[in-house]
């Protein structure tokens, strides 16, 4: 039970430091998740360049929203004990909803950033060290664990060179919150602006919606409404002239 737990909640704390982040209310549709999820995962950064990844979570109360088996069980809060691996020249920074340090509630939305300037390249493997706290018998227990799974790549400085100009790559996609209740919105990065296809399909393959946008240089966002869908999995695909992305959306009412 504590693996299942956890895992939806231990890559949304964060280290106390200086930056804080501003929740993104485009997340509070979902009932409880993590986004980025391991899947998706964090963006890339480039060796010596700035980076930033901002996490947002919702911690659920009662462990019966993740699996009907534990039901009752409930969840008071979670603190972030550190994290191993990042890559050098990465700090982390939570935004504790509680006077303790890095303290997280459940049922209210929250968030974290990774930033600073990474120094080496490669690839970093994480692992989230966090306390779970819960009721036993109407007294609080601890359940220490360490969560893996999440990694960052750094690339070298010459992953992005003069071929990529004029380019209308896709970068940074995602789409939040996943899981979602009723809409979800599809973010996604351009290095020039240009024509998206967007498309959603059932997991046999059947294309449920379709819609072009007009993508602009820099960070883009497509809204998605599941009116008439059942919960489930869907995948989403977006297509530009040069490349494409599939993801994956999960439909939770």
């Amino acid at each position: 039970m504590r693996k299942i737990l956890l895992a939806l909640v231990a890559v949304a704390s964060f280290e106390q430091a200086g930056a804080q982040c501003i929740p993104n209310p485009a997340y509070q549709d979902s009932v409880f998740g993590v986004w980025p999820d391991s899947l998706e995962g964090f963006a890339h950064g480039i060796v010596n360049i700035f980076y930033s990844d901002t996490l947002y979570m919702k911690v659920p109360s009662d462990a019966g929203e993740i699996d009907p088996l534990y039901a009752g069980v409930v969840l008071d809060s979670v603190r972030f004990d550190g994290v191993d691996g990042l890559p050098p020249g990465l700090a982390v920074d939570c935004n504790s909803q509680t006077p303790a340090p890095c303290t997280y509630l459940t049922g209210i939305l929250g968030c974290g950033l990774i930033d600073g300037i990474p120094t080496a390249i490669g690839d970093f493997p994480l692992t989230f060290n966090v306390t779970a706290y819960t009721f036993v018998l109407n007294n609080v227990v601890p359940f220490p664990y360490a969560f893996q799974g999440y990694h960052i790549v750094i690339d070298p400085d010459t992953a992005i060179g003069i071929s990529e100009i004029g380019r209308t790559d896709l970068g940074s996609v995602r789409n939040v919150p996943n899981p979602f209740a009723d809409r979800t919105t599809i973010e996604f990065q351009l290095a020039q602006a240009g024509k998206v296809h967007f498309k959603a399909f059932n997991l046999i393959g059947e294309q449920l919606r379709e819609q072009e946008m007009n993508g602009r240089s820099g960070l883009n966002r497509l809204q998605f409404n599941a009116d008439g869908l059942e919960d489930g999995i869907y995948l989403y695909k977006l297509e530009t002239d040069r490349s494409s992305y599939t993801g994956r959306m999960v439909l939770h009412r």
